[in-house]
C-alpha cells in the first residue's frame, strides 16, 4: 500500500482528481453567480484545489525522482490518500477541503521535497570538495 509504485500510481490519480476538483470549482464560480456566499465558497475551492494539485504534483515528483525510505513513502502515501479522500468528500458530499488542510498537506510534502533537494545539493558539494582535495594532494 505504501510501496513506490503504488504511491506513484495514486499520486497520478490524485493529480487527475485535483484537476477535476479545480475544474468544477472554476466552472461553479463562473456559472453560479447568483449568491455571493456560493461564489465565495467556490472561490475558496479554487484555492484549495490549486494547493492540493500542487501537493499531488510534489508527491509524484517525490516518488518519481527521489529514492525515499520506506517510512517516507508512507508519509507521502498518507498525504496522497488524503487528497483522494478530499475529492471523494467534495464530489459525493459536497464538502470542500479547507484551505488549512490543503496548506498542511502541501507544506509537509514540500518540506520533505526541500529536504531531499538540500541533501542532493550537499552531495554534489561534497563530491567537488573531495575531488579538489585529491587533486591538491597530488
Amino acid at each position: 500500500m505504501f510501496t513506490k509504485g503504488t504511491v506513484k500510481a495514486f499520486s497520478i490519480v490524485a493529480i487527475v482528481l485535483s484537476s477535476v476538483g479545480l475544474l468544477f470549482s472554476v466552472l461553479g464560480t463562473f456559472l453560479l453567480q447568483t449568491d455571493s456566499s456560493i461564489t465565495i465558497s467556490f472561490f475558496m475551492g479554487i484555492i484549495s484545489w490549486s494547493l492540493l494539485l500542487w501537493a499531488s504534483i510534489i508527491g509524484y515528483q517525490l516518488c518519481a525522482k527521489y529514492k525515499l525510505y520506506d517510512e517516507e513513502y508512507k508519509k507521502v502515501g498518507l498525504r496522497i490518500y488524503a487528497i483522494i479522500l478530499a475529492f471523494v468528500l467534495f464530489f459525493f458530499v459536497g464538502l470542500v477541503a479547507g484551505i488549512f488542510i490543503a496548506v498542511i498537506i502541501l507544506s509537509t510534502l514540500w518540506s520533505l521535497k526541500s529536504n531531499y533537494d538540500d541533501w542532493d545539493g550537499n552531495d554534489d558539494f561534497l563530491q567537488e570538495v573531495q575531488t579538489n582535495d585529491t587533486t591538491n594532494a597530488s
